[in-house]
């Protein structure tokens, strides 16, 4: 099996990126969920899931743009 080592290292970058974002969206969802008097647990997930993937979404669209021009 041949590495793609251009695609090994747009997904080390991007995985590295998200790691720290990831962390930091989810405290503070879980932080102003926790002012609103949040305690479900399902919305709180919920919640969480839709602000990562949007997040993710636009993370990946970045780095995938740079990556792109990069050729």
């Amino acid at each position: 099996m041949k590495i793609n080592k251009k695609a090994l290292h747009e997904s080390i970058v991007d995985t590295g990126i998200g790691l720290p974002l990831n962390w930091i969206f989810a405290y503070l969802v879980l932080l102003m969920l926790n002012l609103f008097g949040v305690k479900d647990l399902l919305i709180i997930s919920l919640t969480q899931v839709a602000v990562l993937t949007v997040i993710a979404i636009i993370r990946k669209y970045c780095v995938r743009v740079y990556y792109g021009s990069k050729k």
